[in-house]
């Protein structure tokens, strides 16, 4: 499969939580804008690096993760500007990835805090990094033994 930019990033974020919650932690550090803005269901929606490092749990250590589909869409916003003199036109760019995908979710005793999770996700990114991160999933389901799709 060929990915862009944005899908490697998002795929690494992804795939590079864990083994250990240090590892989490990290992908969080390394993929995050400082202000991202994390949404999931039934959860307070995280503003920042700070929020979204504690909703995460404590000794949440590894993410294995099934990737199922990857697209990007891009969106531009025009941006007039206008003074007494010019007005300026910017147009700005940005990528949204978007993942479906399964999940399991372990603690650092090898736990699981979700198994077979089906998630839908957006991932919106600015100038390489992840701005907004909202997943999508049935809560009720947090485990589950069907592995298919």
């Amino acid at each position: 499969m060929n990915r862009t930019g944005g899908e490697h990033v998002v795929h690494d974020f992804l795939t590079r939580m864990g083994p250990t919650p240090e590892h989490v932690r990290s992908a969080v550090e390394d993929f995050l804008t400082d202000d991202c803005v994390w949404e999931n269901p039934g959860s307070p929606v995280c503003r920042g690096k700070p929020e979204i490092c504690a909703l995460l749990p404590a000794d949440f250590a590894r993410l294995d993760v099934r990737f199922r589909h990857v697209a990007t869409t891009t969106a531009t916003t025009t941006t007039t500007a206008t003074t007494a003199a010019t007005a300026t036109t910017a147009d700005t760019a940005t990528a949204t990835v978007l993942v479906e995908r399964m999940e399991s979710m372990f603690r650092t005793d090898g736990t699981p805090i979700a198994l077979n999770l089906r998630v839908m996700g957006a991932f919106e990114l600015r100038n390489g990094l992840i701005s907004a991160w909202r997943d999508y999933f049935d809560p009720t389901h947090l485990i589950t033994e069907r592995t298919e799709w």
